[in-house]
């Protein structure tokens, strides 16, 4: 990280000869008329935040009562300028202490509401250079700066030299953390005054990318298409991006489909779908943290929506690696048979998926989940009427059909062992 500048620090000075100094701020900064403290707190501001190094509480009071005269004077005065490269040098710098980056990030976050458009759209990718070593709160906000950025800036287009920025973000922690929230903000809808949460997210995730502010729809329409373009230009690896551009393609806004199905095609159609983190990934957006222990409600992440479901489901029956992910798997073909507000689509695509479980997973994949999914088709079948006009409806039965015989094939000892179920299978065969 950057070193800050030594104009950011006083010289090595006792602490009374610090706090007469700040003092004499402190008298200047209360003479200074609005129109030229601009160019003061250029120079005052990094200079007094710099001095809660100092361990001496008349030092540290004496800062706090200069910053809270800037707060009450800037605060509702927005065309007023904050020195946002300094202060992210002295963020960012190697000896800052945290009570210095806590109050940085205050006025880091304030000052990029007031620089131009040029100045913030060069510093934003800076901010992602070593995040996933910052307290958890620090990576919050400045993401959120981040791609607030990336809203106002790169909803139309990115630059090539601004582009060049984001490629720079090499550090594997650094660039998960970035996509994960950028995957959350793409995932993020509006919700009701009446409460609830997107699907797809926890209460903590939608918090994280808020910051607990209700957004408004032009908003979230600019991030998420910056989003992408910012995305595409890093020139990720296809397992990475699949995700986003998969939920992108089935956003409520159309102008965000277009182009997550555009980016699917062209920059993720190669994605290896037998890559095991891919997949994982692919069913916590489907199946969310269901039968997950110990996850606190904040935390716990709500399936999928419908329509996100409904692709994933076509990726899953073609993915060899998500025929073999039990428990996953399992929860993913149960949500589609019995889950709250499932669908005759997701029926028969759940059903699907199954034909291809009982045909590819490997025998031990098959141990744990075959019983159960028998079990489980056998009562869907029953719930089913004798005589049915719907042709999806049809073809789930047609599906669950070739799935009892794959499995017949494949572990004949689940029939031969009780004549029950064997009886069972062939008594809803013949009802059909």
């Amino acid at each position: 990280m950057a070193q800050p500048s030594s104009s950011s620090s006083l010289p090595a000075k006792s602490d009374a000869e610090v706090e007469e100094i700040l003092d004499r701020m402190l008298t200047r900064l209360a003479l200074c008329d609005d129109s030229k403290l601009e160019p003061l707190l250029a120079k005052l501001l990094p200079l007094c935040i710099s001095s809660l190094s100092s361990q001496s509480p008349a030092v540290r009071k004496k800062v706090l009562e200069i910053l809270s005269h800037v707060n009450k004077r800037v605060k509702l005065q927005p065309q007023i300028g904050l020195p946002l490269s300094d202060l992210w040098k002295l963020y960012s710098g190697s000896s800052a202490v945290p009570i210095i980056r806590n109050f940085c990030i205050v006025y880091i976050e304030m000052a990029f509401q007031r620089v131009n458009a040029k100045e913030k759209e060069d510093l934003a990718p800076d901010l992602l250079m070593n995040i996933s070593k910052l307290p958890l709160q620090h990576q919050e906000i400045i993401l959120r700066i981040i791609v607030k950025v990336i809203g106002e800036c790169h909803s139309g287009k990115i630059c090539e030299e601004v582009a060049a920025k984001y490629k720079k973000v090499k550090n594997p922690q650094d660039r998960e953390l970035f996509i994960e929230f950028c995957l959350h903000t793409i995932l993020y809808q509006r919700v009701s005054q009446s409460g609830g949460f997107p699907p797809g997210l926890s209460i903590a995730q939608v918090n994280r990318v808020t910051g607990k502010q209700q957004l408004q729809s032009h908003e979230i329409l600019q991030r998420k298409l910056g989003i992408l373009n910012v995305i595409q230009a890093m020139e990720l690896a296809p397992e990475l991006v699949y995700p986003l551009y998969i939920a992108a393609s089935v956003d409520c806004e159309e102008p965000v489909i277009k182009r997550g199905e555009e980016l699917l095609k062209k920059k993720a159609s190669g994605a290896n779908l037998d890559d095991l983190n891919l997949i994982n990934r692919l069913f916590l957006l489907f199946n969310g943290t269901v039968g997950v222990e110990n996850a606190d409600s904040e935390s716990r992440v709500s399936p999928g929506n419908y329509a996100l479901k409904a692709k994933l489901m076509s990726i899953f029956c073609r993915s060899i690696a998500a025929a073999n992910n039990f428990p996953s798997t399992l929860q993913c073909i149960f949500g589609c048979i019995y889950g709250n507000g499932t669908t005759s689509r997701l029926k028969q695509l759940g059903m699907e998926f199954t034909v291809w479980v009982f045909k590819h997973a490997k025998i031990e994949q098959l141990k744990l989940m075959g019983p159960v999914i028998l079990s489980g088709i056998m009562k869907s079948l029953d719930n089913y009427p004798s005589s049915e006009a719907d042709a999806t409806a049809r073809e789930v039965k047609t599906y669950a059909f070739q799935s009892i015989g794959l499995l017949a094939q494949r572990m004949p000892h689940l029939f031969s062992c009780t004549m029950n179920l064997a009886e069972d299978a062939l008594e809803v065969v013949l009802m059909m």
